[in-house]
């Protein structure tokens, strides 16, 4: 499968690295094609390109800044219609690491809104790059409207070596956001170096 991830920060070269490793074509995108194609061939990827070839993928993953993604998908919109579109981000800011756009729609949603061929995911976003630069297994939060695709990416999930779990719609990313928030808040207050949450069944 052709994968393309936009952006060439720390989670780029954590997934990409993983998801290069099982075979899947992954193509870095970047406003800075040879930053790409330098992260590329560091990780294994089959090559590192502008923004626009990267989104002419299966499934793009935007892991560009939270500050950027919705002008980066605006922009892409026409090229993502039909793709699957898988969102890591989270929109919160220092001091407090709370959501920018307090109680209203996720950034998954307002990316949904800038794409709307697009199908959008929510995952990763609770998952430090730490915890998947290694070998570790982080549970995975998943959100989506679409079915097949929330399919899609629970598989990438599981194969990359990670324990996917389905949190339900699109607009639970709200809540993932702010999960987010509150793990930031900890590794800032000197709590932990990175986090990844980890929701867990009682028995019975």
């Amino acid at each position: 499968m052709r994968i393309g991830i936009l952006g060439t920060g720390a989670m780029t070269a954590a997934l990409g690295r993983r998801l290069s490793a099982i075979g899947h074509d992954v193509v870095i995108g970047s406003r800075d094609p040879v930053r790409a194609e330098t992260l590329a061939r560091e990780i294994g990827a089959s090559s590192g390109t502008d923004l626009l070839h990267a989104a002419q993928s299966d499934v793009v993953i935007v892991a560009v800044r939270d500050t950027a993604a919705l002008e980066v998908v605006g922009e892409l919109a026409g090229e993502l219609a039909g793709r699957v579109v898988l969102d890591l981000g989270n929109p919160i800011d220092p001091p407090h690491f709370e959501s920018r756009y307090g109680a209203g729609p996720s950034l998954a949603e307002r990316m949904a809104e800038a794409a709307p061929g697009a199908i959008v995911v929510k995952a990763f976003n609770t998952v430090y790059a730490e915890h998947l630069a290694g070998d570790g297994s982080p549970q995975v939060l998943v959100a989506a409207d679409d079915g097949p695709a929330k399919t899609l990416v629970t598989e990438l999930v599981v194969a990359i070596g990670c324990e996917p779990l389905d949190v339900g719609a699109l607009r639970v990313s709200r809540h993932l956001e702010q999960l987010a928030g509150f793990e930031v808040d900890l590794v800032e207050g000197g709590y932990a170096r990175a986090t990844s949450l980890r929701v867990i069944d009682l028995p019975g």
